[in-house]
């Protein structure tokens, strides 16, 4: 009779091992995501330090460059990634099966100089001005509110560029460069390295002085191949409300944001800390705040077409649960 009942008893466990599926069922293998060094990655580094408690299987990889997250999206070898906006208009108007999911960063750039003359942006004429990445969204944004301003960027501004703002930012704090367009945390780290600097113009308040907006304009996103969103619909909201979550934790604990932030995506700790109010980080839906994206990428199409991929997405662009 004993054998009987261990027998059953080994019967029911086996059928209810086989009936059971676990919560990440739907995603067996883990979601891959990535994230850039810098402000972008700052978003997601509590997620990365809680990434064994997260609800579905998640790989973070943080990278140097967008151009290197663009090419593994397009390759299908990522399923979310942290970009700026324009690049994911450009890759959206080339095709590339992704769509935008959430608005992560509301405008991080500055000047810092320790030029005293430079008080205004119409101040600005006949300087010589520091930005990296010509055509990236810093270098169109300065180039777009130098031009708000009365000045031609071609022609009044000495506009240079480097490859990185790492390499700007050493530089500038050095003293070898009096003028720079950074973004945070870049802002500042120089600012901690050199007293003789400080920040003389703010490119968020000045959009919105132009542009007569209340809201500055959406600079860094979260992206997702669409194939992944149709395929792993739970895992990827459930990505999207930890993202959420992890934002609103980097807000409230800057101190801590910054031994993650110097651990995950390399800054230093102090000046994750320092300069994360100046960062802008929030969490919002993209699909909900369309009109306001559609805003900001018309002004590009209309500056720069090439940085938007030439004309401003459909609403195909958003993603909407």
């Amino acid at each position: 009779m004993k054998r009987r009942i261990l027998f059953l008893t080994v019967i029911f466990i086996f059928v209810l091992g086989l009936l059971w599926t676990p919560a990440w069922s739907e995603s067996p293998t883990p979601t891959r995501v990535e994230a850039l060094a810098g402000n972008i990655g700052l978003a997601m580094v509590h997620m990365m330090d809680q990434s064994s408690t997260l609800k579905y299987p998640t790989r973070f990889e943080v990278l140097k460059s967008p151009d290197l997250a663009v090419g593994k999206l397009i390759a299908g070898e990522t399923d979310i990634a942290g970009l700026p906006i324009s690049t994911a208009a450009v890759m959206y108007n080339k095709g590339v099966g992704i769509q935008v999911a959430a608005i992560i960063g509301w405008g991080l750039m500055y000047v810092v100089s320790n030029d005293k003359t430079v008080q205004r942006w119409k101040d600005l004429k006949g300087k010589e001005i520091y930005v990296s990445a010509k055509g990236a969204i810093s270098d169109i944004l300065l180039r777009y509110l130098i031009s708000k301003n009365g000045l031609d960027p071609e022609k009044d501004v000495r506009i240079q560029y480097i490859s990185s703002a790492v390499e700007i930012a050493q530089l500038t704090a050095a003293g070898k460069i009096t003028l720079a367009a950074l973004p945070e945390p870049w802002v500042t780290e120089v600012l901690q390295k050199n007293n003789h600097l400080q920040v003389v113009l703010d490119f968020q308040k000045e959009w919105q002085r132009v542009e007569k907006q209340e809201t500055t304009y959406p600079q860094t996103c979260i992206v997702v191949r669409k194939q992944y969103a149709k395929e792993h619909p739970e895992a990827f909201q459930s990505f999207l409300k930890e993202l959420a979550a992890s934002i609103a934790w980097t807000n409230r604990n800057p101190r801590q944001t910054g031994i993650l932030a110097e651990k995950y995506v390399q800054i230093a700790a102090l000046s994750a800390e320092k300069g994360l109010q100046r960062t802008h980080l929030e969490y919002d839906e993209a699909y909900r705040y369309r009109s306001v994206i559609d805003s900001f990428l018309e002004r590009l199409v209309g500056f720069a077409p090439e940085s938007v991929g030439g004309k401003v997405p459909d609403e195909g662009f958003f993603y909407q649960p």
